[in-house]
């Protein structure tokens, strides 16, 4: 049996651990050959093998267990390491045949279920590799979310280093692709025609291939990766089976800008992981102030005194029965919700930094100077605008992740050093903006008054001797007597003594909320008329959550 392998470009970065990969599939595995693997290749039968030495083959065309065993003699002869195979309906093991030939071959075989997609087998691979290149799949994945259709990247040479999304949308090129890991030579002329790959050494131009149903291909958007003039590669996003979202110009933008240093580093063989880990550390490090941030300003080609906007965006999942204590699912939304950020953010503003910290998501905006202004880079930068955008990010958040996101722009660091002052004012106004959650995205100039009120309640919670004793005994009688009069105290001070409006919101009539309140003031020893009698009450009933049980001790906050 001959077969036809097409490999993946190479690695460089440290072999496929081989049962790393059995037990994340559940795979039945032999014992004999190699313990890791190099690059993953896909074998169809009935042409003549090419594959890499050391390679893990994919043996998509194995049925039944004489031609599994001869697939595995064959890929062996290749040079591969590994060979995965799909087990028959009903088999738990591989079959006898197979192990033999195994053995005699001194090559490791995996046998997988048939519910096991190929596409995971691949995925599984890359992540059994230690020090694997890079988020370029990350980054695909985030792509076939926020547009709605299929991702891919490829390098200058057109070969695939990563892809997403439905296989069974894949038009013709697409799977053509993805088989061979290299656009097909006819596809190329085609695309060269029509002037698609000059046109992506442009920085920042999106280009539209229109569907040619003829050919078997559907519609496709895709951007240049370029970096000092020169092409790196293209991401590319076919269009599924439903159409692409009416921002996936903007993505790839942001994409483009994100795969630059990982492109960069697939072309001189370096490990792009390390790269990645580094630029994710220095962005939680000037964040939280712990890097010095001159060797930031270096990095991202501004001076240590450019000023930076802060963006903080929260998940509120709030913990139900079935998914309490589930870590792992609230992990993964966020790193789901980071990923999709940091597209938005490098689409928004060119060297924009995203970084997770205390279970939000922090987005660190440095601001461009006039000389350095490039494409979609000179937009407003003023508060209304950075609004704008954050709520364009959280309606995103919010329609991939499921959760309802809110968002805080949280102010102007007017040097890189005074990020994490900036940072804490966000995370402090996210903590205000959970009482609120109608609300997707406030400004900390506009919570301002609401964090006031909450630092002096807690200021006053730690000095208990600071009480007016009549409203504390108007607290503990409702309490006793399970009236309401101090809730509806509270509440009236709250509307501004606008009756009608806080009778309706208690469902009374207004003359017993009228009853209520001279009942209260009488209890209490209370002047009304008194602003500071006014201001007293309202503080420290919201510190007692205005009597009722259960309440939080500062409401509305």
């Amino acid at each position: 049996m001959a077969m036809n392998m097409r490999a993946a470009p190479a690695e460089h970065t440290g072999g496929i651990d081989l049962r790393m990969l059995a037990s994340a599939l559940g795979a039945d595995v032999s014992q004999a050959g190699a313990r890791e693997a190099g690059d993953v290749v896909i074998a169809e039968p009935g042409e003549t093998p090419v594959a890499a030495p050391g390679s893990l083959v994919l043996a998509v065309g194995a049925r039944g267990p004489a031609a599994a065993a001869a697939m595995v003699r064959t890929a062996a002869r290749a040079g591969a390491a590994g060979v995965v195979l799909r087990l028959d309906e009903g088999e738990e093991a591989l079959p006898r045949a197979v192990l033999d030939a195994s053995l005699g071959m001194g090559v490791t075989v995996l046998g997988i279920g048939r519910q096991v997609p190929w596409e995971r087998v691949d995925r599984e691979a890359r992540r059994a590799r230690p020090g694997r290149r890079g988020d370029l799949f990350a980054l695909a994945q985030t792509m076939a979310t926020v547009t709605c259709g299929l991702a891919s990247v490829e390098d200058s040479a057109h070969r695939v280093l990563a892809y997403a999304g439905p296989a069974e949308e894949a038009d013709e090129l697409r799977r053509l692709s993805v088989l061979g890991r290299h656009c097909p030579d006819r596809f190329l002329a085609l695309l060269r025609d029509l002037g698609v790959y000059r046109r992506t050494r442009e920085d920042g131009e999106v280009v539209a291939v229109d569907a040619r149903p003829g050919l078997g291909l559907r519609r496709r958007l895709v951007v240049g990766v370029n970096a000092g003039g020169r092409p790196l590669g293209t991401i590319w996003v076919q269009e599924g089976d439903r159409p692409l979202a009416a921002n996936s110009e903007e993505m790839l933008r942001g994409a483009a800008r994100l795969a630059v240093p990982q492109l960069i580093d697939h072309y001189y063989e370096g490990d792009a992981a390390a790269r990645s880990l580094s630029r994710t550390d220095l962005a939680h490090g000037l964040l939280t102030g712990r890097f010095d941030p001159s060797a930031l300003a270096a990095h991202l080609g501004v001076t240590p005194d450019a000023a930076a906007t802060v963006v903080a965006f929260d998940l509120r999942e709030p913990a139900a029965p079935d998914t309490a204590g589930d870590d792992a699912g609230h992990e993964a939304r966020l790193a789901e919700a980071a990923a999709i950020t940091a597209v938005h953010a490098a689409a928004h503003r060119s060297g924009a930094l995203v970084a997770r910290a205390c279970g939000q998501i922090y987005v660190m905006l440095p601001e461009p100077s006039v000389s350095r202004t490039g494409p979609h880079e000179g937009a407003d930068t003023g508060e209304a605008a950075l609004v704008r955008w954050a709520d364009e990010v959280v309606t995103a958040l919010r329609r991939h992740t499921r959760t309802p996101v809110q968002a805080v722009v949280a102010g102007r660091a007017g040097r890189l050093v005074d990020i994490p002052s900036v940072k804490l004012r966000g995370h402090r106004a996210l903590e205000v903006m959970a009482r609120t959650p109608e609300r997707t995205v406030a400004t900390h100039r506009v919570l301002i008054p609401s964090l006031m009120v909450r630092d002096l309640l807690g200021l006053l919670d730690g000095h208990t001797d600071i009480r007016h004793p009549g409203l504390a005994a108007l607290v503990s009688r409702d309490a006793e007597q399970g009236t309401r009069l101090a809730d509806s105290l509270l509440r009236y001070l709250d509307a501004f003594g606008d009756v009608p409006r806080v009778a309706k919101e208690l469902n009374i009539h207004p003359n017993t909320l009228r009853y209520r309140i001279r009942k209260a003031s009488a209890l209490a020893g209370l002047d009304l008329d008194d602003p500071e009698h006014r201001l007293v009450a309202m503080l420290q009933l919201r510190l007692t959550g205005g009597g009722q049980r259960g309440a939080c001790p500062f409401p509305g906050l």
